[in-house]
């Protein structure tokens, strides 16, 4: 029986695979593939791709190399540049995203456990990328803290990362620069769980979240993120240097996870990221 399951569950895999909206080719070898590269394998193991379809609906997204094997996953928007081996993630089109989730989901509370997402990342034009957005908020996040909920099967999860950090337009005339927003409560803000909460005080946006300043985003060079999430600490490293060090004691009981790639909070064009690191580790304290 266990074997007719597992035929079943496969084929069933290769068929969303193959009839997919989200389709992959390398373009005849013009594009490197991710999974070939050593220095994102281990990463990629960790991982699944959610990725939208850039032509479908706002929102949408489907899922693919959920045991963490990403062979044959490229294309367009998820490759290695091979003069560069930057490994690139694009996509077009408002709240549509392309994202490697990593497998794990983590707590946040325990004090001799720390998992840490350290990532180069160089943003491609994103003025350019923006320039006929007629969005208010015009900005890519690229990488995220997540949550799954209280338990690995989903319950009660919160409909708001944790953690984004990304690049933004305009930010009350501060522009060009990166930024980390952090929710500072657990507190579900959207959607039908959070109708009762949602012109309460602790939803309000300056109660709600937490914004860091990460420094303006250079131009044409590589900047390096080490997040690190453990002991009831979010800990931010840019280039180095400790920018952030946030209590996230009333995040303790949400399993977490991370996210990194593009998703797209503008209208009208083309987000680029490309990474030249991506690593993510656990490490034990004691």
């Amino acid at each position: 029986m266990k074997k007719q399951l597992l035929a079943i569950s496969t084929l069933m895999a290769i068929s969303s695979f193959t009839n997919a909206n989200v389709q992959f080719s390398d373009q005849d070898g013009a594009l490197g593939e991710p999974a070939n590269y050593t220095q994102f394998q281990h990463v990629l193991t960790e991982s699944e791709l959610q990725i939208s379809d850039a032509e479908g609906k706002k929102g949408n997204k489907e899922y693919f190399a959920l045991d963490g094997d990403f062979s044959g996953i490229v294309n367009q928007y998820f490759y290695v540049d091979k003069k560069s081996e930057a490994l690139v993630f694009k996509m077009k089109n408002d709240h549509l995203r392309n994202e490697v989730r990593v497998h794990k989901n983590f707590r946040t509370d325990l004090p001799n456990k720390l998992y840490t997402l350290s990532a180069e990342v160089e943003m491609i034009d994103p003025v350019g990328s923006m320039k006929k957005s007629d969005s208010k908020q015009n900005e890519i996040t690229f990488l995220q803290v997540h949550n799954k909920g209280l338990d690995n099967q989903g319950t009660h999860n919160v409909p708001h990362p944790l953690l984004r950090v990304v690049w933004k337009e305009d930010a009350n005339s501060v522009k060009g620069h990166f930024w980390a927003l952090i929710k500072n409560n657990a507190v579900i803000c959207k959607g039908s769980f959070g109708k009762k909460n949602k012109d309460k005080e602790m939803c309000k946006a300056d109660v709600a979240y937490k914004k860091y300043d990460l420094g303006k985003a250079p131009l044409n060079k590589a900047t390096a993120f080490d997040i690190t999430v453990g002991n009831k600490q979010l800990l931010i490293n840019v280039d180095g240097k400790r920018i952030v060090e946030h209590d996230i004691d009333y995040w303790r009981h949400l399993l977490s996870y991370f996210k990194a790639g593009v998703y797209n909070q503008f209208t009208n064009g083309m987000s680029e990221a490309h990474f030249y690191k991506l690593e993510y580790k656990a490490s034990d304290t004691k």
